[in-house]
């Protein structure tokens, strides 16, 4: 499965901060999120066919979160 390796840029203030973000990107297909609020950096787990890193970083950039893409892998 691809993954997409993120940083996003407004800080992050409280758990619900986090957890608006995973709603935005499970329901637009991320199969796992993980994010680490020291580096900044977090990394999008999803199945091609379900979404795509577009969508990804469209549903984020919704709820008025920056995320760029930094690499693309697989998993």
């Amino acid at each position: 499965m691809p993954v997409l390796v993120v940083s996003l840029k407004k800080l992050l203030h409280c758990t619900g901060c986090m957890t608006s973000i995973e709603n935005a990107l499970y329901s637009s297909g991320a199969k796992h999120f993980e994010y680490d609020m020291a580096s900044k950096v977090g990394k999008i787990v999803y199945d091609d066919k379900d979404a795509n890193e577009i969508e990804l970083v469209d549903a984020v950039k919704r709820i008025g979160y920056d995320l760029d893409v930094m690499e693309i892998t697989q998993d």
